[in-house]
């Protein structure tokens, strides 16, 4: 333990090299516990990589007191989670976005119109941030609540409302300025 709190004062003190040295250890058991919680060794690879560069990130943070063993299998829990949880929302937009496709009930003119506007709002999710990209597939995609939306993103609910509420108005733009260029395509 007092050769991984000289090893972590290296590396604060710029010597990169200490990080190998430190990390070394835990790498194999790392990538290991990544895997047995993603279930996939790309997933794994990458949940591996996020969780070294976070902790080589935070690592002034790290109390010299504490294990720095079970410090950074904390944060590679974490970067695992995080992961999960991000790939588990994209495939659920997309198995929405799915649904909204092939809704078998409607008239070809009310698929063609849906699959238009389908394709509009992926258009207009582009401009959002990452942040207002997230709130507005939880609230208004996932239909979480406020309250919610905020446990989910560890942010406030005032945070998630302010995020909202720009989402919205770039989707509006958005899509304001697609109807206008069609418009005028319809003119000419």
């Amino acid at each position: 333990m007092r050769d991984e709190a000289k090893l972590v004062e290296k590396v604060l003190d710029g010597d990169e090299s200490a990080f190998e040295i430190l990390l070394h250890p835990y790498r194999k058991g790392i990538l290991n516990m990544a895997y047995q919680i993603c279930l996939n060794p790309e997933d794994a690879r990458d949940v591996f990589q996020d969780a070294v560069i976070k902790t080589y990130q935070y690592l002034k943070k790290f109390k010299k007191t504490k294990s720095f063993k079970n410090w950074v299998y904390k944060i590679t829990t974490h970067a695992a989670y995080d992961f999960l949880r991000k790939k588990n929302r994209e495939q659920n937009l997309i198995k929405d976005q799915e649904k909204i496709s092939t809704n078998t009930g409607c008239s070809p003119e009310k698929q063609y119109h849906n699959r238009e506007i389908k394709d509009k709002i992926e258009f207009c999710l582009r401009f959002l941030t990452p942040k207002e990209k997230t709130v507005y597939v939880l609230r208004d995609v996932r239909e979480f609540s406020i309250k919610e939306t905020s446990q989910i993103l560890k942010i406030s609910s005032q945070s998630v409302r302010t995020h909202l509420s720009q989402a919205r108005r770039k989707i509006r733009l958005q899509f304001e300025k697609s109807n206008q260029k069609k418009g005028e395509i319809n003119e000419v």
